[in-house]
């Protein structure tokens, strides 16, 4: 609900909790859907702790689930061109449902008509990725040397792992962003007062970024989504069901979706940094690289 109310749906919550119509969205020249995803955000939710997604094979799984159901229900706009978009931790999302729709598709009796994907600030391929932090970080003037110099070192170490095989803790320690599994304030946070690393022109969080959280959970907007008393959920369960699937890629995945779809990218976040060959070895094909520095 976040894309939906914050950043391109057709609404906008103010500070009074009211709604007014966006001067530019998405749903003036598109069909949207938006949806809670993974089981276990925003209202969707699950009673079976097997219900929560593991990996990114779940994630597709249950995107598809929901995408075919949807089509079932609206052949109407089964026809359409379609384009599955995400960003963030969506970087495996979208390339997630996009290779699962493109997989079963030749088979499937309800077909999808994929045209492409569209990813922001994604984290695709960890490992190929978290070595660019502190080089990046400097570069756009957060960070000095020596902070830079401590940044190589850490996600050095943090490549070196997998930390897919290692418990929580070690995920913990490695932390130099986000910091919220930890009780101390991240490296990003000590070196450069910010708290806000999804863009890096902002130092903190817009304050009505998080109105509609308020909005969604009133009784009379609960009544008109149906969504009677279930919690509106932050997301913190999700993340630690998915927490062996953090250093995990999708590197595959995309290379099948680039030879076949169109494929775009664009970033103003420090989450989601690309190995540039400014630090070691070009993880990435050209190809790739040519998408992850193009714009929408």
């Amino acid at each position: 609900m976040f894309g939906l109310f914050v950043e391109h749906g057709p609404y906008v919550v103010f500070k009074n909790l009211t709604v007014g119509l966006r001067d530019y969205a998405w749903t003036t020249r598109y069909s949207v859907l938006y949806i809670d995803n993974p089981v276990g955000t925003g209202f969707s939710f699950t009673d079976d702790d097997r219900g929560f997604a593991q990996n990114q094979d779940d994630v597709g799984r249950d995107l598809y689930s929901a995408l075919t159901q949807f089509f079932q229900i609206f052949p109407e706009y089964q026809s359409n061109d379609f384009y599955a978009t995400g960003e963030s931790y969506a970087g495996k999302y979208v390339p997630a449902i996009s290779y699962y729709i493109h997989k079963n598709n030749p088979t499937a009796k309800v077909k999808i008509n994929l045209k492409g994907m569209a990813i922001g600030d994604g984290l695709c391929d960890p490992e190929g990725m978290m070595g660019g932090y502190g080089e990046f970080l400097y570069q756009i003037g957060l960070i000095d040397e020596l902070q830079r110099q401590y940044a190589f070192q850490v996600t050095d170490v943090w490549c070196l792992l997998d930390l897919s095989k290692h418990k929580c803790q070690n995920f913990k320690e490695c932390i130099l962003l986000n910091g919220d599994l930890v009780p101390y304030p991240s490296f990003f946070q000590n070196s450069t007062g910010c708290t806000n690393y999804y863009n890096y022109l902002m130092c903190r969080e817009p304050e009505d970024q998080e109105y509609f959280s308020q909005f969604v959970t009133q009784s009379e907007v609960r009544r008109s989504i149906h969504v009677g008393n279930l919690t509106f959920h932050q997301g913190s369960e999700v993340e630690k069901h998915l927490m062996q699937d953090v250093m995990k890629s999708v590197k595959p995945w995309l290379g099948v979706l680039m030879d076949n779809y169109r494929v775009r990218g664009a970033r103003l976040s420090t989450v989601c940094v690309f190995l540039s060959s400014m630090h070691g070895s070009n993880k990435f094909n050209c190809r790739l690289e040519i998408w992850i520095y193009s714009e929408f």
